[in-house]
């Protein structure tokens, strides 16, 4: 079978997922499982022999490949694979050859294994990170990421959530925050806090803040950073659009860095137009073989988390889908030898509730055995907006599938006065209120144990009240009080109104005196929300009209204002930030195009095709995002549209990594004024450097 056949049978046999429909996936069961009896009379050989990619990630999967252990085993088909797999001996048959295997075979094999056949072997074959006693990734263990997320990068939010997630047992794997504000000033910050919560409660856990390798590297000529993170695909081409970076440009990187968390997803290439016609499954595997390539050249602690469901309903519609995923994804990464837990999540435009999202995690927990999962304050996170595993479901969980938190961890909660190990966790204010006053009394506190618990006591009541789910406690075993079950469906309610709003005339109005308005190319809100490329490129038509008016007027700083996943957001925000953004940048002498276009159903993209079509020097694309905060949440992201030589570079597929986001713009994070002097310097830099995104941190 050559390249391209392979390629196509691949993609044929996946089990259907919407994602797979624009890289060669079929809705026809018949030419599945003819794909699938294809692959099962494959040989190994085959797949060693064949380059689906040619590109950097090709060539270090193949370097990566123990040949004379891929030799051994080169006359055995996909069928025999799954035979073996299911077979008494299978953990010490993976252990021998699982170097020998290509990540395309492994993702075949996925492909025509059974859902019961994928979970008989996620939950016989294990990964564990050494030490003593329970340790992650081990067999009982099932451990967890405190993702004490914040809107506004608030320490005392951050500090909060980390002292309720420990009141439930949660954090022995790692303390990851993603920060709503990604220059390195912030990341240096936010490292420091994260730093003094673990040396003060002596925590035995590891922390990191989520921002791209690049940028970490530059943190760490300032202060400590504890684990390096990056997200990673399966394709050079959406490596670059992450982070600018190629493989060797990542080996590079990591080998500063004594600890290392990737974070991997199906989708994210298709998403990003950098799939090159490889399906998702196949895409991920090629995923995990570059993070084994990586943990393997650095020797170092290494963790991967799987974000099944994040992208939304243009990958996963149905919940059967998500769980798929999590299987497939769980059996992948076990037989690449990878200790990888899974954010078992969905955003808001998935349209799966929150009560439903519990019963697929436990579901995946029993069938996928990861190592851990994340855990957030009352299932939705207040930054990133999507749906995920709570606090409370982590001591549930644990006990009903006999499962442990790492030794460690659980010796120190006990030392703290938390009964880990009788299994009495009693969360809730006074709990947390306790942490609170031990942390204080760590960092050289003087006031009285008691003083210090009333004013964690009255802190975490006044987080509750600006809409946090923390402090509330549980019911009997665990359960959600009715109170927080009502704080989440409201959330979920006001997501889903937000994601069918649409930009007010009035609120366009007050902020410019000429405004141009377009569609994209998705024909309704429905379409729009389940075929994001879509909204993507304008209406022709609409084009046209952009270029009759716009074009050729030398120049020009062009805003474009989109609805995207929040038009609510729009319309509550604009008015604050625009005026004083078009003030910075006519004082500096970089003023904004007087004629301002308005997009509706408009992604990320939407934004460089406005800039190719105008052509446009710069690019400001202001557009509504995360619904499920619990807050209307603006980002504007800065792109300058020319290469080196002056020359156009604008394309709907240009790289996100040439853009660079101003996120979390709301009232209570990066208020619209800090944001509009933060965007107007931003420009300014561009325009200056003639470089944007990823380059622009490159050359500073």
């Amino acid at each position: 079978m050559d390249d391209a056949g392979l390629r196509l049978t691949l993609a044929a046999a996946n089990a259907f997922k919407d994602g797979d429909l624009a890289v060669g996936g079929t809705r026809d069961d018949r030419l599945r499982d003819e794909a699938r009896h294809t692959l099962l009379g494959t040989a190994l050989r085959s797949f060693r022999m064949t380059r689906l990619v040619d590109d950097g990630v090709s060539e270090a999967l193949s370097q990566s490949l123990d040949v004379e252990v891929a030799r051994e085993i080169d006359s055995l088909t996909i069928g025999d694979v799954r035979s073996a797999l299911a077979g008494a001996a299978m953990p010490a048959w993976v252990s021998r050859f699982r170097d020998g295997l290509t990540c395309e075979a492994i993702a075949a094999c996925a492909k025509v294994m059974s859902d019961e056949e994928l979970s008989d072997v996620c939950t016989r074959l294990f990964n564990p990170l050494p030490g003593n006693g329970t340790t992650i990734g081990a067999p009982r263990h099932l451990g967890s990421r405190i993702q004490p997320n914040s809107p506004g990068d608030s320490d005392e939010e951050i500090l909060l959530s980390i002292l309720e997630g420990l009141t439930y047992g949660c954090g022995d794997v790692i303390l990851g925050l993603n920060p709503a504000s990604d220059d390195v000033d912030s990341i240096v910050r936010l490292e420091e806090l994260l730093a003094t919560v673990v040396a003060r409660l002596a925590l035995p856990t590891r922390f990191c803040v989520l921002s791209d390798i690049v940028k970490q590297h530059q943190a760490m000529q300032r202060t400590r950073v504890d684990v390096g993170f990056q997200s990673l695909a399966g394709t050079s081409r959406a490596l670059a659009g992450m982070v600018g970076l190629d493989v060797d440009g990542l080996d590079d990187l990591a080998r500063s860095f004594d600890a290392l968390y990737f974070e991997t997803g199906q989708g994210s290439e298709v998403t990003n137009a950098a799939a090159e016609q490889v399906d998702m499954v196949t895409l991920e595997a090629r995923t995990y073989g570059v993070a084994r390539r990586l943990a393997r050249r650095t020797g170092v602690w290494t963790i991967v988390n799987d974000v099944a469901g994040f992208i939304g309903p243009e990958v996963f519609r149905f919940p059967a889908q998500l769980e798929r995923a999590c299987l497939e994804d769980s059996f992948m990464a076990k037989l690449h030898g990878l200790t990888m837990g899974l954010d078992v999540c969905a955003t808001f435009h998935m349209g799966i509730s929150p009560a439903e999202l519990r019963t697929i995690t436990q579901r995946v927990v029993d069938r996928a055995a990861p190592a851990y999962l994340m855990a957030v304050a009352g299932n939705a996170d207040p930054m990133l907006g999507y749906l995920t595993t709570s606090f409370r479901e982590h001591p549930r969980l644990r006990r009903r599938f006999n499962r442990r938190m790492t030794s460690d961890f659980e010796r120190r909660l006990g030392a703290l006065r938390l009964d880990i190990a009788g299994g009495a966790l009693s969360p809730g204010s006074d709990t947390a209120a306790q942490l609170y006053a031990a942390y204080q009394k760590a960092g050289g506190d003087q006031r009285s144990h008691e003083v210090l618990w009333d004013e964690g006591a009255e802190r975490l009541r006044q987080l509750r009240d600006r809409g946090f789910d923390v402090g509330n406690g549980c019911e009997r075993g665990y359960a959600t009080p009715l109170s927080a079950d009502a704080r989440i469906d409201d959330i979920y309610g006001n997501a889903r109104a937000a994601l069918h709003a649409t930009v007010l005339e009035p609120v366009i109005r007050d902020v410019t005196s000429r405004a141009i308005y377009v569609r994209t190319m998705a024909a309704d809100r429905e379409d729009y929300l389940a075929h994001p490329v879509r909204g993507e490129r304008l209406r022709p038509a609409d084009a046209d009209r952009l270029i009759a008016v716009e074009r050729g007027r030398g120049p020009r700083i062009q805003l474009v204002v989109s609805d995207g996943l929040n038009a609510n957001a729009v319309n509550e925000h604009l008015r604050a930030l625009l005026p004083p953004l078009r003030r910075h940048l006519s004082d500096a002498g970089s003023p904004l195009t007087p004629t301002d276009v308005i997009v509706a159903n408009g992604r990320v993209r939407a934004g460089y095709h406005v800039g190719q079509t105008v052509d446009a020097d710069a690019i400001v694309h202001v557009i509504g995002e995360r619904p499920g905060t619990g807050l209307n949440t603006l980002s504007a992201y800065v792109t300058y549209g020319r290469d080196e030589s002056g020359q156009s570079r604008w394309t709907p597929a240009l790289d996100h990594s040439c853009t660079t986001a101003i996120c979390g713009i709301h009232p209570e994070g990066r208020s619209p004024l800090a944001a509009a002097d933060e965007i107007a310097r931003t420009v300014i830099r561009a325009l200056e450097t003639r470089r944007s995104g990823i380059a622009a941190h490159q050359s500073r």
